[in-house]
């Protein structure tokens, strides 16, 4: 699959400069990009490519500016084999027109908030987790990071620190409404409880319980009429039964082919990269269950896995070890991890991210069907359930490691991935932690990591 720019497979090389704590203000610098669109550097105001802060807002929110990217993001993907792929590309660009131009409402939504709830009511979600890795993806995210660093404390995780730096900076889509679910990032309620204060917009929170019994079922389908009542009546805007449950169909129809593609995705050898698992393929997870997006591009996808498993193409000329991925990210700034595990045989023939957990929907009843996928969720609860899911996947896909990454400033993840290892050696399965930070690159090591990269490949040999 060949690569080209909005957030496709992972990056080669590293920067040569570091920003971060002690970089010039983002009103002072604008990156130079290379033909795929990554900053190779910071150019400041005295350089040729001087464009005003104020300027480039306006062009970052001008709905005109994605009318006008639609047909040129074509032409760049002239070459690009994946049709799944560009429709990626298209629903991004769909997403920012619609959300900029104003004529839906706009709803900015925390990851496992289901995003059906702003489709049901004609809204865009606009997810800022999802936004600020594909700003890290092109090489901009340090100038906002440190916009966050001086507004909140490191330890907390770089994407919302990125996300901050672009909202304040004027950068996002200004929401309407924001609604955000206490699970499963611990950083999420404070940041958009400071947002809404910010766009003078309300905030309304989904909280699931611990538990997930018929108890707490019923609790979490109460919430979410709540949720819909509180969204319609604030946003001024209809809701009839009869859309909410077409929502949900076409959450129902996309699922379906999610498991297609899991279940093809178990061929040997790996015909889908674990790199473009947890980018465009996880991305479109979040963020297009229950829209006519979410059902073509998983549908396609599930039709190009097929050919390639039939013809028995992997991603990799020579696979020699299959690796597991956990987690639900990766650094995605231009860093050179998959290039390194490409190179040794090594493919990541599945990630964490895009374990199906939840049961089929029952489009007659939405609110059930939804409160059902919320609780279903593996990584919310005891760590036991989360421990069933890794097992199974360890099957299901014949993996030979495993690596964890551990995100810093993520808590629910990092904090069960020691028990993890131990059960996976118990198992008999070689285990590698891999440290880092998945927006930021200051906190990428390049030496550091390629010395334990190594290490973890001769434990698979």
């Amino acid at each position: 699959m060949s690569r080209s720019c909005f957030w496709k497979g992972s990056t080669e090389g590293v920067w040569g400069e570091e920003y971060g704590h002690g970089c010039r203000p983002f009103w002072r610098c604008w990156p130079i990009l290379d033909s795929n669109g990554r900053a190779q550097k910071m150019a400041t105001i005295g350089e040729e490519e001087k464009i005003s802060h104020r300027a480039l807002k306006r062009v970052v929110r001008n709905p005109l500016t994605y009318w006008s990217l639609a047909p040129l993001m074509e032409i760049v993907n002239l070459r690009e084999q994946s049709r799944a792929y560009k429709i990626w590309v298209r629903y991004l660009i769909w997403m920012m027109r619609s959300a900029c131009s104003k004529r839906k409402k706009v709803i900015w939504m925390s990851a496992f908030t289901p995003v059906e709830l702003a489709y049901a009511v004609g809204a865009i979600p606009i997810l800022p987790e999802i936004i600020a890795a594909l700003v890290s993806y092109l090489g901009w995210a340090p100038p906002f990071i440190s916009i966050g660093n001086s507004m909140m404390s490191t330890d907390v995780c770089s994407f919302y620190r990125c996300a901050l730096g672009l909202a304040v900076e004027g950068y996002l889509p200004r929401p309407d409404l924001i609604v955000s679910s206490s699970h499963l990032c611990d950083g999420a309620n404070k940041f958009f409880s400071y947002l809404s204060q910010r766009y003078a917009c309300s905030h309304l929170l989904l909280d699931p319980p611990y538990d997930t019994g018929p108890e707490a079922h019923g609790y979490v389908t109460d919430q979410l009429r709540y949720l819909l009542a509180h969204m319609v009546d604030l946003m001024a805007v209809s809701l009839s039964e009869e859309e909410l449950c077409k929502v949900v169909g076409l959450s129902n129809t996309m699922r379906k082919y999610m498991v297609r593609i899991n279940r093809l995705r178990m061929a040997i050898p790996a015909p889908f990269p674990g790199s473009e698992g947890l980018s465009y393929l996880a991305g479109m997870g979040f963020c297009s269950p229950g829209s006519t997006w979410g059902v073509r591009f998983s549908a396609i996808l599930a039709r190009e896995l097929e050919d390639r498993v039939a013809k028995k193409r992997g991603y990799l000329d020579n696979e020699r070890y299959r690796v597991l991925w956990l987690h639900h990210i990766r650094p995605y700034y231009q860093n050179d991890i998959f290039q390194f595990l490409s190179s040794q045989g090594v493919s990541v023939c599945f990630e964490e991210a895009n374990y199906m957990y939840w049961p089929p929907f029952d489009p007659t009843k939405p609110l059930d069907s939804l409160a059902h996928k919320i609780l279903s969720n593996v990584w919310a609860g005891p760590l036991e359930r989360r421990l069933g899911a890794v097992k199974e996947m360890v099957n299901n896909y014949r993996v030979n490691g495993v690596i964890h990454f551990s995100h810093w400033g993520c808590r629910q993840s990092c904090g069960g991935a020691s028990i993890i290892g131990d059960f996976l050696k118990d198992q008999g399965v070689p285990y590698m932690i891999l440290y880092g930070d998945g927006a930021d690159p200051d906190n990428y090591f390049p030496g550091q990591t390629r010395t334990r990269l190594q290490a973890f490949v001769e434990m698979l040999g």
